[in-house]
């Protein structure tokens, strides 16, 4: 087993997780109040997505938009490290640019303090950095998608990951940033497409969702993620952060195999106090910490795949889920699987609860 393997790494129960739980849209059903309460000004309402995953949240917040502010610009970055997740999410984005057609959409493979600016800290890196901007043509979504297919040569050659030498967590070979719009909308979106000599934006409402290993202390939360997000915001931008938080069925599946874990030490409450203690004080006045608040979402199983006895592939799915949420290292799970042990303790607990759920905890910062 790889030493510095990251259980987040594993693309394969990530997908499992999208698809089989409805958390991207419980998440995007609760960012929905805060884009109807945005007021866009010129020249267009931005959102960034820190983690874009397979895209799935991020298309429907990008609906969203659009069911607000159907003629307003929309500039829409994010970024993915994953190659194959960012192939996903460009195959979601075709109806995007019919919908919406005066929407600009980036993405890069740069860290948190990065993307936003979409410019690599490390020097020399930056000075390989690959800036590619995408002008399709065409009015409909099949001449977008067979546009966008072809990138995929250029995400293998450019979206390659390499092993931090100090972490040993996985950063980009080379920085990589995608711009992408629609060729019959240049003249009115000129003002919003970002250049390679003026790539910096600040945004009305970023959203980071599940963005950091919950083990991690508040204060890595607060450096890596949430610090370099509210430098980020415009005014009156809001930051929307969404984790794993426990005290659910998936986390007593956890703690019925493994007693002594703690896969949540430092939730909304520690990284406000930390926040409220570590920022300087000129910064603190012009944010406001909003109400935490809990998100139940749920596994997806018909009622005849539990009832009159679990189906075995609800049974893999909540222990996918288990796993997932609560972020086990794989070299625990293979251990856990050997004895077999785990699918009567599944078992039990979708049996108790007619399926499984676990929460997530939302929390808002507001810049003034």
């Amino acid at each position: 087993m790889e030493k510095n393997f990251r259980f987040f790494d594993n693309r394969q129960k990530y997908l499992l997780f999208v698809t089989t739980t409805n958390e991207k849209n419980v998440i995007a059903d609760n960012i929905y109040p805060h884009i109807k309460k945005i007021k866009p000004t010129k020249p267009a309402l931005k959102i960034f997505d820190a983690g874009m995953g397979d895209g799935s949240l991020l298309m429907n917040v990008m609906r969203q938009s659009h069911q607000e502010h159907p003629n307003i610009p929309l500039l829409i970055s994010t970024k993915e490290i994953s190659m194959e997740d960012v192939r996903l999410g460009l195959e979601k984005l075709p109806d995007r640019f019919v919908e919406h057609k005066n929407t600009v959409f980036i993405i890069s493979n740069l860290h948190y303090a990065e993307a936003a600016n979409l410019q690599s800290r490390n020097f020399k890196k930056q000075k390989k950095i690959n800036w590619k901007s995408v002008k399709l043509k065409g009015n409909s979504s099949i001449d977008f998608a067979n546009q966008l297919i072809k990138f995929n040569s250029f995400l293998e050659k450019n979206w390659q990951i390499e092993r931090d030498s100090k972490t040993g967590n996985p950063t980009y070979k080379t920085p990589s940033v995608l711009v992408i719009y629609r060729s019959d909308q240049e003249f009115v979106l000129n003002d919003i497409i970002p250049t390679k000599s003026k790539p910096s934006n600040t945004f009305d409402l970023i959203i980071a969702s599940q963005p950091y290993r919950s083990r991690i202390s508040a204060e890595k939360k607060v450096k890596y993620v949430i610090n370099p997000m509210i430098k980020a915001l415009a005014p009156k931008g809001k930051l929307i952060v969404v984790h794993a938080a426990g005290n659910d069925p998936a986390y007593k599946i956890i703690k019925k195999i493994w007693p002594k874990e703690n896969p949540f030490p430092s939730l909304a409450n520690k990284i406000y106090t930390y926040l409220k203690s570590n920022l300087k004080t000129e910064e603190l006045k012009k944010l406001q910490f909003l109400d935490k608040k809990i998100i139940p979402c749920k596994l997806r199983a018909l009622p005849n795949e539990i009832q009159g006895g679990i189906a075995t592939s609800v049974i893999f799915s909540a222990w996918n889920v288990a796993i997932y949420v609560n972020q086990i290292d794989e070299s625990k799970v293979i251990q856990a699987e050997k004895s077999q042990q785990y699918q009567k303790i599944v078992s039990k607990f979708v049996d108790q609860n007619n399926g499984l759920y676990f929460n997530n905890e939302i929390f808002i910062i507001l810049k003034k």
